[in-house]
């Protein structure tokens, strides 16, 4: 599946959550009475610690992606997927870890090896973060299940990408995904539902076109 990389605006929300876990930090640590000058300073000093250190582990973290990304331009998919996994390892709550897997998991994809890809793709979902991977990684777990024959747990990741994400570009691949998988396990009536919704959703696209052709096959009209 195609992704879009937006690491600016995912440091941006990191650097937010930093500086607001110190402010908490301070406001649950300091006395009853008003926080000296000198513990003042001290909490300013460890902030700034806290912050120097978050960035620095942030920037490690997009290097050794960078690498293993490089790695994998090169050919050279076993060994780009073990610095993928020794990123996930050495920094598993940075931004780049969570881009890393879904690049693992697409990597996988596009090599029909989609066993592997899911395995990439539910740690990504599982972890949840950074949370503009979110629909990248449920759209892309969806359309892996079915590629591995998986439909009957196919369709509810489905069901849940597109109650979570409706109006996001990857909607429509998911919703022929679900009709597709609805259709294999022979819930055609069901299937007549999403594929309806599809043609309606997106009209004037080759969405609603293909939508409207497997209706005809199936028996449901136009």
């Amino acid at each position: 599946m195609g992704t879009q990389w937006v690491r600016a605006q995912v440091k941006r929300n990191e650097m937010q959550d930093a500086v607001d876990s110190i402010l908490r930090w301070v406001s649950q640590n300091r006395q009853t009475a008003a926080i000296s000058a000198a513990a003042a300073a001290g909490v300013i000093v460890f902030a700034g610690i806290l912050l120097y250190s978050y960035r620095s582990k942030q920037a490690a973290a997009w290097d050794d992606f960078a690498v293993a990304a490089g790695t994998a331009y090169q050919g050279q998919t076993e060994a780009a997927l073990k610095k993928i996994d020794e990123l996930n390892a050495r920094y598993p709550s940075s931004a780049a870890s969570g881009y890393g897997l879904l690049f693992a998991g697409d990597l996988l994809y596009h090599r029909d090896r989609y066993p592997e890809s899911l395995k990439y793709y539910k740690l990504l979902v599982d972890r949840g973060q950074p949370r503009v991977l979110a629909p990248f990684a449920l759209g892309a777990q969806t359309v892996a299940m079915e590629a591995e024959g998986k439909c009957s747990e196919a369709v509810p990741a489905g069901e849940k990408f597109l109650a979570a994400f409706p109006d996001h570009f990857l909607a429509p691949q998911v919703h022929a995904s679900v009709a597709r998988c609805q259709t294999s396990l022979g819930q055609t009536d069901t299937a007549k539902i999403t594929l309806r919704k599809i043609s309606l959703q997106y009209p004037d696209t080759s969405w609603a076109a293909w939508a409207q052709d497997r209706l005809k096959a199936l028996g449901g009209g136009a």
